[in-house]
């Protein structure tokens, strides 16, 4: 008996026409039953009968069909819900019939699509060598928290440096250790900032910080410590100290400025370090300067 009522439960075809058969022929079941059971069969009462049959058969087949088919409405509202928010599909539906089947296929592949779709917009917005932001990331996401920041009357630091005389490493070293440089200045990056800050590989070897709630001398001080984490680091054949970068600071403080307008500021700042003989940090809105 349970084995028949599995196989029922699994064809939703089975129960739609078990359903039907059952609500079609309520009026000839009960009629049957009620002579049957010696009631009158008078002609006004059979026909009372069998209208009652048929209406309540009708209502009764309606109703179960709506709830077969019920799974199906749900299943519409949590792919719209998908689509229009985001919201990964709930677990599939109880039902083992083919709506079950439709359901529990669609929920796999609308969890292996969001799975796509969050990779392609990590490749999209990170840089393929050294997992940081790419320039894309730095002025899609970083200008939207910069203006919300700005909005709320918060510092906003940003940090600009690049590597002194990069080419030369690649020029006399080979690209595969001018890599391992860049992966090693993104790694002591990541050792030093804090994990609502938003650091990007912008360039070649250009790389760009932004520091929310931050103001002038510690976006400098921050700067400042990682020159000389990178001054430190040891890449054979390179000799200690080979690795050095140039470093410009650029803030909102007293201002209403965005991060491309930041960014121009920190780009001056920058240059004026490699001017000044490179490996320094600089920051000219607040005239502080920190030399190696």
């Amino acid at each position: 008996m349970s084995a028949l009522f599995d196989f029922v439960r699994s064809s939703l075809i089975l129960k739609i026409s078990l359903v039907s058969f059952l609500c079609i022929h309520l009026p000839l079941i009960v009629a049957g039953l009620h002579i049957l059971s010696g009631g009158t069969s008078d002609g006004e009462t059979m026909l009372l009968l069998l209208l009652a049959a048929t209406l309540a058969g009708t209502l009764a087949c309606l109703g179960l069909l709506w709830w077969f088919i019920r799974p199906l409405r749900d299943l519409a509202l949590a792919i719209d819900a998908y689509r229009q928010e985001g919201v990964v599909l709930p677990p599939p539906a109880l039902s083992r019939d083919e709506i079950g089947l439709v359901w529990q296929a669609t929920a796999a592949m609308t969890e292996e699509l969001d799975l796509s779709l969050k990779r392609l917009r990590q490749l999209a917005d990170s840089d393929p060598l050294t997992g940081l932001a790419n320039r894309r990331a730095l002025f899609e996401g970083g200008a939207h928290d910069a203006e919300r920041a700005l909005k709320r009357g918060d510092l906003l630091s940003l940090i600009l440096f690049d590597l002194d005389h990069f080419k030369s490493i690649n020029d006399d070293y080979g690209h595969e250790v001018g890599d391992q440089v860049l992966l090693a200045t993104a790694r002591t990056i990541t050792a030093n900032v804090r994990p609502f800050d938003m650091a990007a590989r912008i360039g070649g070897e250009e790389f760009c910080i932004a520091l929310p709630r931050t103001s002038p001398d510690q976006a400098s001080a921050i700067a400042e410590r990682l020159r000389v984490k990178l001054r430190g680091l040891e890449i054979p054949p390179l000799d200690q100290g080979r690795i050095t970068a140039s470093f410009g600071v650029a803030h909102s403080l007293g201002r209403r400025t965005g991060l491309k307008d930041l960014l121009v500021e920190a780009d001056e700042a920058l240059y004026a370090a490699k001017n000044a003989g490179r490996d320094r940090v600089i920051c000219l809105a607040s005239n502080v300067k920190d030399e190696g």
